[in-house]
């Protein structure tokens, strides 16, 4: 490493990489964080070292990067926390998990933005540089929108970024089949050297299951490091887009690939950057007709590269080949048991006859077995007696796949009797196969069509019966480990929508991809004669945004719109007629772009908004003036945004708000004075707003707050005076530097109950 002496940034650099070197070798609890501090270390490592060099020859002085090395001394002292935090205690792990991400976004950030500010204008000596700089912040700017995902991350232990990373380990794996080529596998991926390995087994046996969970054993994460990518093919795959996820997950610049010919020749570009270190590549779901696919992730010139491939058919061209067989009548009854049961509760078959028949006619696969038991959980004798009737039909059927097939009808026909929830199953049909849905989606769409409350509230029991029904997989959220592309649905959609006729269509849910030749989306004329739409739901599927044209057609008719990777100035919209408009929502949106209208006025557009939710959008750095003159909206939710700066000094006009979200608002540093005007505010989240430096003076005055969440606030140190007068609030949740603050309290708000971030969140806070 560079010796940095002398110069107080390059110290305050060597200090913090020196350290994270170190702990990354020996503190497992936080290895994942810590190797992704490492990389963006290893990467402004050169930018910082030319940066004090060229201080030096042009006497400059330490306080024009003062910001960043205060922020890399905030680095050492929370990585020195992390390692004295044991590994057992997961709240403490989780907890400080996140504020690693943040603290590695923050970085990302500011060195971006403090290297923007610093100029290019001093000289040959920084122009030399300018074009390896530039190149440098477009790689770190593609890598931050998937590293600040993962900071929201609810899970024992945050793994690497992006779409490609490897799901969750399951819970658990039954059979000795399934261990043995397990292990078998494990011990040709640790050998040296390239190879395809496929593994072949029927719809149902597991295959993908055991990947997971090899993917997450220590000797594997070990070796392979973040070079483990886990890719979704399907039935249709797109190699342009896999192309972009992979550049994206191993943070580097995503190129615009305007060919499969030019997504062939960018991924080998990426084989040879990233292959002086083992690289493991999973192809799950390879169907028969995508075998040339695999082909094309070949490269001879790694040295030590591992392909994986899952598969219902076996490609005499790649070996060695692992066959997973059925489980074992034994083991397939001790599956069944273990997904009949409930909390830990035994609720099993009335009787072993009756156990055993039910897992012979499950053809002992594992994914029948699944939901054919969870469907059973606490049924009676009679109804178990229905479900083996039912199963007995069709005995006939010999292919094992159509007989498993079968069995998950069946399972679904189990719905007839509750049509509420059979509906809600329907709608996710709306949605592109092999992608995650956010349930907010959702929510909004139950909302308008079943005649739902406005919060939703209703709607959530649904996805978890949904989930308990193993009808649907409810994930708790990477705030965006972001959507998974469509792998499946719409392929290159770029050709105009049919003229149809939808009078009765109350939801309408529009998932469309672009092309590098066309990269604007029209919304289709036939939402206009739609008079009874009252949601709408617009999901762009491919990497890059497109810009969103044809707002004219939207009626004022409409309750919810959420838009999802789509650039659509925010201004504009003031041209519209919203008159209905109750909840409108921004995700990966390119919103700031200037209005074409200087007259446009959002609040007269949608004077009846009650939510603003605005997630994930770069871009925003402040929200309109005219925001403020909404005076309906209640909820107000800007998360995610690193470059939101402020909020309008007249936030004070806003007399109904009740829920303000800031979470992770990293660019943030503090709250107009008008704040103190929004006397109907009872809950308040600055959550990781890490450049917070006060709460305003005269926050007492928000007589209603009733929660405040300010975990992750780093700079934060003191409370105002006002602070005695919240009479209303009972909930404070932080770290326990700052509960020492609302201690001093206690007397004076005998009614606040502290909540330390160690300690799991309730999900009353989603409310």
């Amino acid at each position: 490493m560079v010796d940095y002496a002398g110069a107080a940034l390059g110290t305050a650099f060597s200090e913090l990489f020196t350290l994270v070197k170190d702990l990354v070798i020996t503190i497992a609890a936080f290895r994942s964080q810590l190797e992704k501090i490492r990389s963006t270390l290893e990467r402004i490592e050169p930018i910082i070292k030319d940066i004090d060099s060229l201080n030096d020859q042009l006497d400059r002085g330490p306080e024009e990067m003062a910001p960043i090395k205060e922020l890399l001394e905030e680095g050492t002292r929370l990585v020195i926390k992390c390692k004295k935090i044991h590994m057992l205690n997961l709240c403490m792990k989780y907890t400080h998990s996140k504020r690693l991400s943040g603290f590695n976004a923050a970085v990302l950030e500011k060195f971006q933005l403090y290297l923007q500010l610093l100029g290019v204008k001093d000289g040959k000596g920084i122009l030399v540089r300018v074009n390896v700089i530039e190149e440098e912040l477009i790689e770190l700017k593609e890598w931050l929108r998937p590293v600040l995902a993962n900071g929201g991350a609810f899970q024992s232990e945050l793994e690497a970024s992006g779409e490609l990373a490897v799901p969750a380990v399951p819970d658990f794996m039954v059979g000795s089949e399934m261990e043995a080529s397990l292990s078998k596998l494990k011990e040709q991926l640790l050998e040296k050297g390239a190879s395809v390995i496929v593994v072949t087994a029927p719809g149902g046996c597991g295959k993908t299951t055991m990947l997971r969970k090899l993917c997450h054993e220590a000797a594997i994460k070990g070796k392979f490091n973040n070079k483990i990518m886990f890719v979704l093919v399907s039935k249709k795959p797109d190699l342009t887009d896999i192309v972009q996820k992979m550049y994206q997950h191993n943070r580097f610049k995503v190129p615009k690939i305007k060919s499969e010919e030019g997504a062939g020749y960018c991924l080998q570009q990426l084989l040879n950057k990233i292959g002086e270190s083992p690289v493991l590549l999973v192809l799950d779901d390879v169907w028969k007709e995508s075998e040339s696919i695999v082909d094309k992730f070949v490269c001879n010139d790694i040295k030590d590269y591992k392909i994986v491939v899952t598969s219902r058919y076996e490609f005499p061209q790649f070996h060695p080949v692992h066959h997973l067989n059925p489980l074992t009548h034994d083991e397939a009854v001790e599956l069944f048991r273990r997904c009949v049961t409930v909390d830990n509760r035994s609720l099993g078959a009335p009787d072993a006859t009756l156990l055993n028949e039910m897992v012979e006619h499950c053809k002992r696969f594992p994914l029948v077995i699944k939901v054919v038991a969870k469907s059973l959980r606490g049924k009676n004798y009679a109804f178990w007696k229905k479900k083996l009737h039912e199963l007995s039909e069709g005995r006939s059927v010999l292919d094992l796949e159509t007989k498993i097939l079968d069995c998950l009808r069946k399972s679904l026909d189990d719905l007839d009797g509750d049509p509420s929830i059979k509906e809600r199953f329907m709608d996710l049909g709306s949605f592109p196969e092999d992608c995650k849905i956010p349930a907010t989606a959702l929510i909004d769409i139950w909302v308008e069509l079943y005649r739902l409350d406005f919060d939703g509230v209703r709607a959530t029991p649904d996805l978890h019966e949904l989930d308990y029904r193993n009808l649907a997989d409810l994930v708790l959220p990477r705030r965006d480990s972001r959507v998974d592309g469509d792998e499946s649905y719409h392929g290159k959609f770029s050709t105009p929508w049919p003229n149809l006729e939808l009078p009765a269509a109350e939801a309408l849910v529009l998932n469309f991809r672009i092309n590098m030749q066309i990269k604007t989306y029209a919304l289709p004329e036939f939402i206009a004669k739609s008079h009874k739409l009252k949601a709408l739901i617009v999901t762009n599927f491919s990497f890059f945004p497109a810009e969103l044209s044809n707002f004219h057609v939207i009626g004022s008719n409409l309750r919810r719109i959420r838009l999802e990777r789509v650039m659509v100035p925010f201004l504009s919209m003031g041209n519209l007629h919203l008159h209905s408009l109750e909840k409108i929502s921004f995700f990966m949106c390119d919103i700031s772009q200037a209005s074409t209208s200087s007259n446009a006025k959002i609040s007269d557009a949608m004077p009846n908004l009650q939510e603003l939710d605005i997630d994930y959008c770069n871009d925003l750095v402040r929200l309109p003036e005219g925001i403020c003159e909404i005076k309906s909206l209640r909820k107000l939710s800007i998360t995610n945004c690193h470059n939101f700066s402020a909020l309008p000094k007249q936030i004070g006009q806003l007399t109904s708000l009740e829920v303000v979200r800031l979470n992770s608002c990293t660019g943030l540093s503090q709250l107009p004075d008008s704040i103190r005007s929004l006397h109907n505010v009872r809950l308040l989240d600055i959550s990781e707003c890490l450049n917070l430096i006060a709460l305003p003076n005269q926050i007492g005055q928000m007589v209603n707050l009733n929660r405040i969440n300010m975990r992750g606030c780093l700079k934060l140190s003191s409370l105002p005076r006002s602070i005695i007068k919240l009479r209303n609030l009972r909930n404070v949740i932080c770290e326990k530097e700052k509960a020492d603050l609302w201690g001093l309290l206690k007397d004076t708000l005998p009614s606040l109950d502290i909540t330390l971030f160690e300690e799991e969140p309730s999900l009353d806070w989603l409310w």
